[in-house]
């Protein structure tokens, strides 16, 4: 049985202050969304999932149902629990939500990138996510932020074209760049 549940949030529910500290703490501003932003975005495409063990809120996951691709932004656990296994859990519920009808994508750093970027991607490894031998850059959240390369991670290896199909789609439904502002993508 899992120790942990996800649950949906709805625009009316409160928001998970108490995590704020650990996202920032998890991502560099140049790869995290602004915090009140992450609950105020509208539509059918973008969701959070709080993640529950008993009745307390211990972390996140911040997805878009995309065209090609189920994406997730965010994955995040309070610092406190983490090293019980509980990110994994969180993953394979993801994945078995996803029910593989479409690729299950995340971003990541690159190797060599930093000594928490290594852990990532050999957590991610050992859950079937493996980086695309493709480039790929995140977009900037944000006036003066850079363009930033990292791996997009795959529960299955893609083609070309399904890759540049999956990553159009991130860049224009999570990122809001459109193809013709991707000229601007230094990569």
């Amino acid at each position: 049985m899992s120790t942990i549940q996800l649950q949906l949030l709805d625009l009316d529910d409160r928001t998970p202050e108490h995590l704020r500290a650990a996202y920032e703490a998890a991502f560099p501003p140049e790869e995290r969304r602004p915090w009140d932003e992450l609950f105020a975005l509208e539509g059918s495409r973008h969701h959070v999932c709080l993640v529950r063990r008993a009745e307390q809120v211990i972390g996140l996951a911040v997805g878009w149902d995309l065209p090609s691709a189920c994406y997730y932004e965010y994955l995040l656990i309070d610092p406190t629990y983490r090293g019980q296994g509980l990110g994994a859990e969180v993953v394979r519920l993801l994945q078995r939500r996803n029910r593989a009808a479409r690729p299950f994508v995340l971003e990541c750093e690159p190797r060599g990138y930093s000594p928490e970027a290594e852990r990532r991607l050999a957590f991610y490894a050992r859950l079937g996510l493996d980086p695309q031998p493709y480039d790929y850059v995140q977009p900037p959240y944000g006036e003066g932020l850079p363009w930033v390369p990292l791996h997009l991670l795959s529960d299955r290896s893609l083609e070309l074209e399904t890759y540049e199909q999956i990553r159009r789609d991130i860049h224009q439904y999570v990122y809001k760049v459109m193809p013709s502002a991707a000229s601007h993508d230094p990569y």
